[in-house]
């Protein structure tokens, strides 16, 4: 009996798929430079993947359906500067394993550019960008949250 049992336990084990992605969605950040001065543009792309099974729903603006910001080593947001968009959500599924890439154009600004102010640029330094999606319902509503996977890149601002 307890040779059988042994036996179903490791088909049972090697039956799985070891492989398979935990996580639902995988985002990724990369830029078109690693080092660059502020002010200088630089493209920032976003990608986000369908890890899972199931069809999945990310919501958007006339602004696009990914984002971005910028942290400092102890996670601190500090950039991109405010991009003013239309609040009306437009709605895209993923089928399973499709992927959907956005690029934006990005400067060094930080946070705290208001209407008719000077735009504050970061101070040289390293920065990690790190790429963000917002999951929706088929319907248009929130989510419980899903289990999303980020995959950040790394910038350096240069005097």
């Amino acid at each position: 009996m307890r040779r059988v049992l042994c036996g179903l336990i490791f088909l049972t084990a090697c039956g799985r798929d070891l492989t398979a992605p935990a996580t639902d969605l995988l985002v990724t950040a990369s830029a078109s430079r690693d080092s660059f001065r502020v002010g200088d543009t630089v493209t920032v792309r976003v990608t986000v993947f369908n890890r899972s099974s199931q069809p999945q729903t990310i919501g958007g603006d006339f602004c696009g359906f990914l984002g971005f910001e910028v942290t400092t080593s102890d996670g601190s947001v500090v950039g991109p500067g405010s991009v003013f968009c239309s609040a009306i959500l437009i709605l895209k599924t993923l089928a399973p394993g499709d992927q959907y890439s956005e690029n934006q154009v990005w400067t060094g600004s930080a946070i705290g550019n208001g209407a008719g102010t000077q735009p504050q640029m970061l101070s040289p330094g390293a920065y990690i960008v790190t790429g963000g999606v917002s999951p929706l319902s088929p319907e248009g509503s929130a989510e419980a949250p899903r289990v999303i996977e980020y995959v950040p890149a790394q910038v350096t601002i240069t005097p």
